[in-house]
């Protein structure tokens, strides 16, 4: 088992292989706890926070920046956290949102007729908090209709929420088997780009996950009371949508006529 410096050792390794690949490559390191999200790559003491431009005379001095960067504000992020949160899961959807906010920001600086690329990759080590699942579902769509694909390199538990994600956005989806290896998964999937992948032999596809969270518990469920108006899902009987504050007629339901009012969630 890997304790945290070396696990932090081995993303700051792929960052910088990422880097040193491309000099056109460009990269955001954004890190999130429990309660809170923070930029460790680049400097967030920047206030524009420009991603530094690689070029060939610059490319190893490059390469110190970010691990000098993403260690002090890594350690710094630490420090600040509050002690009195202790709530399982982390802010994995603000951070999801923060990125997508970074690159809708570059494209719309994309000069006219210059072609870019983004990619996200999120590095899981805790387990899916169901509270969440609306909002990264939401933050999923949007990365799925900028045509941005969201990876995810999950060190737990198998998530569900990411199985979607990389699913809808056609990323790639792995469980890594011995955090040793770590490394090496991370060079031979997520280094390269979607035309190359394309000649690479993948991991084999898992069956997702794609069982939605009620509104009202924040469980996932496999079958529930859909409202008409706004199409929030339940997974109890209610008189009315705590969404779109719609009535329901519940004044015919009996216990037989609740199997025709449940659907099965798809």
């Amino acid at each position: 088992t890997l304790n945290f410096k070396q696990y932090l050792n081995i993303i700051i390794q792929f960052c910088n292989a990422y880097i040193a690949f491309d000099i056109n490559h460009r990269l955001i390191i954004i890190g999130c706890s429990n309660n809170e999200t923070h930029f460790l790559y680049p400097d967030p003491t920047n206030e524009s926070i420009i991603i530094p431009t690689v070029t060939k005379t610059n490319m190893f001095e490059q390469l110190f920046v970010v691990d000098r960067v993403v260690e002090n504000n890594l350690k710094q992020f630490i420090e600040d956290l509050s002690p009195m949160n202790t709530s399982s899961g982390s802010m994995i959807t603000m951070a999801l949102t923060q990125a997508l906010c970074y690159i809708n920001r570059l494209i719309r600086e994309t000069l006219a007729g210059e072609k870019n690329s983004f990619r996200i990759l999120i590095i899981q080590t805790t387990n899916d908090t169901s509270k969440q699942y609306m909002n990264f579902m939401n933050a999923v769509f949007t990365s799925e209709k900028i045509n941005v694909p969201i990876d995810g390199c999950i060190l737990n538990n198998d998530s569900s929420l990411l199985q979607q994600a990389c699913d809808l956005t056609s990323g790639i989806y792995l469980r890594v088997p011995d955090p040793n290896g770590l490394l090496q998964y991370l060079l031979w999937l997520y280094l390269t780009d979607k035309e190359v992948r394309k000649m690479l032999a993948l991991p084999t596809k898992v069956a997702v996950d794609y069982r939605p969270a009620c509104f009202c518990h924040h469980k996932l469920i496999d079958t529930g009371y859909v409202c008409s108006v706004c199409l929030s899902i339940y997974c109890d009987n209610a008189s009315t949508c705590s969404t779109c504050r719609s009535a329901f007629d519940i004044t015919n339901t009996s216990n037989g006529a609740n199997d025709s009012s449940k659907r099965q969630a798809r």
